[in-house]
């Protein structure tokens, strides 16, 4: 049976029904997302074999699909491992307990945002920003009383800004050589939009701190906390050197897998320093199963209850049945279909960037890929923005306001699943995560109004050219 491209009728049809049946049974129900995404990409794969393809091509597209999210699953099997053993050797007591010292309730949201955009911008990494200060401050936010959702969606507007700003990011890379822009071009083009964002989410954390501060910080809980910590745990700044050893080879632009192995390994060794009498076998078991905290004070031991790698399989299945699904999803072409049915209707500067930031949604909705939200898009609407007269630095600006910064919101794509489970959070981060929706805002307010816009008649700078003087 000859294979079919679907309409964009269809197309539109089909990710309705995703949206649908992923938003009633996770908002509504109340539903882990996996089990809807399995049903979900059962009817996806049957409309692909009425197109006419086989289930052996079906079944090779899932295993494509997933193929790329091995390295986001090995990353979260050792961020697991390097929890448990953070806790064992007492690295996250360590920041807790100076973070308690240093931090003020009420400036601790706004504080949050700062200190992870920093480390995020220095390692060109939202996960290493996440996975290192993030855990800390989360820590930090329950000595304080301080609302777990509220934290998290601080460290995630944080790390977000980092990653978008740093020229050692790989999705900044990766959206200016899409649209074949030169980086710091891309990165100084960003500033328009981005600057806004990180203003405005500062002042909402503000507001809110200002609002929340007597009701939720308790003096006499963070006291009883100190003491807890300090008596109980190995406070010392050697549990400091696994986590700056970390931002230290982010920096210098280690990949993140051997990054970790050695953070692990400097975890492990420092453990033998900081707890007296540990075992090989107990911090291998701590590594597997996660540490359990028994103080009986309640907000620490909820706090250090946590780590291995038996904790995050959770995500790690997710990831894996939610690639699966998108691999479906771009064999039989719906994304492709939805993107290049719009394009028609693209006559208008608003209209162009209003459809990129819907089709980097679209795209990370349905596929829960970061990389190809950013791709897929930036490749489909190339020349509608030099039909639209706009340079190619407002589509890689606009993917990253889009592709990048919407990622963190989908609780199947590959970056939500890391900061829930990273995290030791659920969903309640989202609608805390106020850059990832003032982004894309702002983005579309510019196309509308023209504000920013950059005219295709200013001089491209050919991008591949500089490549190629770069490496002479």
């Amino acid at each position: 049976m000859e294979q079919r491209i679907p309409s964009f009728a269809m197309s539109l049809v089909m990710f309705s029904f995703i949206v649908a049946i992923l938003g009633v049974s996770i908002l509504a129900f109340g539903t882990a997302p996996h089990i809807p995404i399995v049903i979900a990409a059962i009817i996806v794969a049957l409309y692909g074999l009425k197109l006419g393809y086989t289930w052996k091509e079906l079944e090779k597209a899932v295993t494509k699909g997933v193929s790329h999210g091995v390295p986001a699953i090995l990353i979260l099997s050792l961020i697991g491992i390097l929890i448990g053993i953070w806790v064992l050797n007492g690295t996250v007591q360590t920041i807790t307990f100076y973070g308690l010292h240093i931090l003020s309730p009420s400036i601790f949201l706004v504080s949050a945002v700062i200190i992870t955009a920093v480390i995020a911008t220095m390692t060109g990494s939202s996960w290493s920003a996440i996975s290192t200060i993030g855990i800390a401050l989360m820590g930090v936010a329950y000595g304080m009383g301080i609302s777990a959702a509220m934290t998290a969606g601080a460290i995630v507007c944080g790390a977000l800004f980092g990653d978008k700003m740093s020229p050692l990011s790989d999705t900044t890379n990766l959206a200016s050589a899409t649209a074949k822009v030169d980086i710091f071009d891309h990165i100084k083009h960003m500033l328009w939009t981005t600057i806004p964002s990180l203003v405005i989410t500062l002042i909402i954390f503000g507001v809110i701190s200002f609002m929340t501060t007597q009701e939720s910080a308790n003096t006499s809980n963070v006291e009883a906390m100190i003491a807890t910590l300090e008596s109980e745990f190995p406070i010392t700044p050697a549990t400091l050197i696994s986590p700056l050893l970390i931002i230290i080879l982010a920096f210098k632009r280690v990949r993140s897998i051997p990054a970790l192995v050695i953070g692990i390994a400097a975890a492990a060794a420092t453990a033998f320093y900081t707890v007296p009498g540990v075992t090989l076998r107990e911090i291998m078991n701590t590594a597997h199963f996660g540490y359990t905290a028994e103080t009986g004070e309640e907000a620490i031991d909820s706090l250090l209850s946590i780590g291995g790698l038996d904790s995050m399989l959770f995500g790690v299945s997710l990831i894996l049945i939610a690639l699966s699904f998108g691999g479906i999803i771009k064999e039989i072409g719906i994304a492709y279909a939805a993107i290049n049915g719009i394009r028609n209707f693209l006559q208008s500067r608003g209209n162009v960037v209003l459809a990129t930031v819907l089709s980097c949604l679209g795209v990370n909705v349905s596929v829960g890929e970061q990389y190809l939200s950013i791709i897929l898009p930036g490749q489909m609407l190339e020349d509608s923005y030099k039909n639209a007269n706009l340079h190619p630095k407002n589509l890689s600006r606009t993917l990253e306001d889009a592709g990048t910064i919407i990622h963190p919101l989908i609780p199947w794509g590959v970056t939500g699943v890391f900061i829930m489970s990273t995290l030791n959070i659920g969903m309640g981060y989202i609608p805390y995560a106020f850059l990832c929706f003032i982004s894309p805002i702002i983005a579309i307010i510019y196309g509308y109004t023209g504000f920013s816009l950059t005219p295709l008649n200013e001089k491209v700078v050919d991008y591949e050219e500089k490549l190629i003087e770069k490496d002479a």
